[in-house]
């Protein structure tokens, strides 16, 4: 092909030159030597954190209400309790009849009352993804620095338990219900509301409260899944021809979708049997905060790297409650190990 006339000019012929060496060459603010990255990063990281606890408080007990005891109940039947009398009433061992009685009991002031339990702050894992725009370059020291905007989501699911045992004392009410010298029938036993059966009074005969040893066994578990987003600016200050130390740090935003549940045991002095109970909640909760990192990162190429740093967020504690149990996920002081890889384009 011919190249006309105009083109074969030695001043068009150097530009030309010039331009396509400009294309080709690397960019302008990094000298010989220097790691060609890209404007573009994206990260994928494990994440390990440390210090993540979870702290439950038990709060008072209060003295129960209603028809239903420990090891029975006593409820109006078909007849609504027109007469003063019920067959619809329950019992579960053969020592509460005593003397002619039905002893049915209720507790309250239980020996956790007011105390707090803790679980281990054990490592959990999660992974991180980290989205980064370079937006500008400067010198320093010699080398090439960059800064930009990163944003980046997390997932985090911990696991926590306790387990704790509290000796101490608890209330216990003992309602005593005259039998009328009927014989009843052989524990467990439990009436029907349509009857017919042996006749309890509703109203108990006599009523006893004494405070008796007893021993509290709780066991707690929290289940939460933490989906976090963080957004904010990044520098990067090269330390070598491949290595970078790396500091970002902004907005963090939480949401924590938890699942509490817990089960107490008490053991009380006088009593065949131990008084179980148990409760569970869910709560779904969102917070706001900020995080701070800070980390090496070691070029195996100009477009793919590894690294490790750690992490620091700062967000409020989470509270749970279910029934007289209120448990506190404490992230505050949470400190998180970030190992992974990165790739810029």
């Amino acid at each position: 092909m011919k190249v006309p006339r105009s083109f074969r000019s030695p001043y068009v012929l150097c530009c030309l030159a010039g331009a396509a060496g400009a294309l080709a060459a690397e960019p302008a603010d990094y000298l010989e030597g220097e790691l060609v990255q890209d404007r573009h990063r994206l990260s994928v990281a494990a994440r390990f954190s440390f210090g993540l606890t979870a702290r439950v408080h038990h709060l008072a007990t209060p003295e129960p209400i209603g028809p239903d005891y420990l090891d029975g109940f006593v409820r109006p039947d078909l007849n609504g309790g027109a007469d003063g009398q019920t067959w619809y009433w329950s019992y579960q061992a053969a020592d509460q009849l005593v003397d002619g009685h039905l002893e049915l009991h209720r507790l309250a002031g239980l020996p956790s009352d007011g105390l707090t339990g803790k679980s281990d702050d054990g490592v959990q894992a999660g992974f991180e993804v980290v989205y980064g725009r370079e937006l500008g370059r400067f010198r320093l020291a010699g080398r090439t620095a960059a800064w930009g905007v990163e944003l980046g989501i997390s997932s985090l699911n911990p696991k926590l338990e306790t387990r704790d045992r509290y000796p101490g004392t608890a209330q216990l009410r003992t309602d005593r219900f005259d039998l009328h010298g009927i014989l009843p029938p052989g524990a467990p036993y439990t009436g029907t509301f349509d009857g017919p059966g042996p006749l309890l009074d509703l109203a108990p005969a006599v009523s006893r409260l004494e405070v008796v040893a007893a021993v509290s066994e709780v066991r707690t578990t929290l289940d939460t899944l933490l989906v976090g987003a963080k957004l904010g600016p990044f520098l990067e200050i090269p330390l070598g021809a491949r290595l970078q130390l790396n500091f970002s740090a902004g907005v963090a935003a939480l949401g924590a979708f938890s699942d509490f549940k817990y089960t107490e045991t008490v053991q009380v002095s006088g009593l065949s049997q131990g008084y179980t109970r148990s409760g569970e909640a869910s709560r779904d909760t969102f917070e706001v905060g900020g995080y701070a990192q800070l980390g090496l990162t070691y070029a195996l190429t100009d477009f793919l790297s590894v690294f490790a740093g750690g992490q620091y967020l700062y967000l409020n504690d989470l509270e749970t409650r279910a029934a007289d149990k209120e448990i506190t996920l404490e992230s505050s002081g949470a400190f998180e190990a970030v190992v992974g890889l990165r790739t810029s384009f």
